[in-house]
């Protein structure tokens, strides 16, 4: 019989800890192989309870360690206000910061989507109601969302590349999002509670069937998903994995873990597995 693979679960840092303990002697130690830096959203974030997250469920085939920057709600158009965002401005393209990172990680874009779902989904005249998907999709304010954060990526990896970053041309891997049902499950964390979920209320105060709602859902994510292929084809080394269609859907009524989801807008640690295997595929490719 073949040999089974042997893979290891990544040592992580996390930011809060900078300048405490070891930690810059552990991102140099030398027994590592593969270094990553990692900034983004909640689905890397350090803390989730009571499930897991993606950076936990990655499993790769050398010994790791990464750097997490990432934090609960971040933007990317947060994240590339890089006068404003030193930590990760320096780690990635700082001389006297930088590590020989083999990868740059990245989660976002979705938290963007969040904070304008309530200007891209419309509510209709009183009086009149919808039948299908574009009755409640404006179009001008998708387009608006996609080319922000078209626009922040690109001004992450123009740091990237600049002058007299050591990280110039060292691939930046992001992940597309799985579908969301939008339902009222909302998600709570350590450090920052986030106690309300994002899609149902808005569709509630707009008055959108419930029928439509898991399309419209999905057409929102398509859009982020987009842009990244999109991006994938116009930046150089920039790496997207496109994980729509890999969890099972959550129920429209459920409020708490279904399918592979915990709440409204993260998966469980099952179908954080499922993602986190795409993404050490991609991995293994580049690296």
């Amino acid at each position: 019989m073949p040999k089974k693979q042997v893979t290891y679960r990544a040592d992580i840092i996390q930011a809060m800890t900078l300048g405490m303990d070891d930690t810059e002697n552990q991102l140099e130690d030398s027994s590592y192989a593969w270094r990553f830096l990692a900034e983004g959203d909640s689905w890397f974030t350090i803390g989730a309870i009571p499930s897991s997250n993606l950076l936990y469920e990655i499993r790769l085939k050398k010994r790791s360690v990464i750097l997490n920057l990432g934090y609960p709600g971040d933007t990317i158009s947060n994240i590339a206000q890089l006068s404003a965002n030193t930590e990760f401005s320096r780690r990635l393209a700082h001389p006297n910061w930088v590590s020989d990172w083999d990868a740059i990680l990245m989660s976002g874009g979705g938290n963007d989507l969040i904070d304008r779902a309530a200007d891209i989904i419309r509510e209709l005249p009183t009086g009149s109601s919808g039948t299908k998907v574009a009755d409640y999709i404006d179009s001008d304010k998708l387009v608006e969302f996609q080319d922000a954060v078209k626009t922040g990526y690109r001004q992450i990896i123009a740091l990237r590349d600049s002058a007299l970053s050591p990280s110039k041309g060292k691939p930046i891997i992001v992940h597309t999002y799985d579908y969301p049902t939008p339902r009222p499950s909302p998600a709570h964390f350590l450090i920052v509670p986030i106690t309300k979920p994002w899609m149902h209320p808005v569709f509630e105060k707009r008055n959108v069937p419930k029928n439509l709602r898991i399309k419209i859902a999905a057409r929102l994510l398509d859009s982020l998903a987009t842009a990244l292929l999109e991006l994938e084809q116009e930046l150089p080394a920039f790496h997207v994995v496109d994980t729509r269609k890999s969890l099972l859907r959550a129920d429209i009524d459920a409020r708490g873990n279904s399918g592979d989801w915990l709440n409204e807008i993260h998966p469980n640690s099952d179908g954080y597995r499922k993602i986190a295997d795409l993404l050490a595929d991609k991995i293994h490719q580049l690296l």
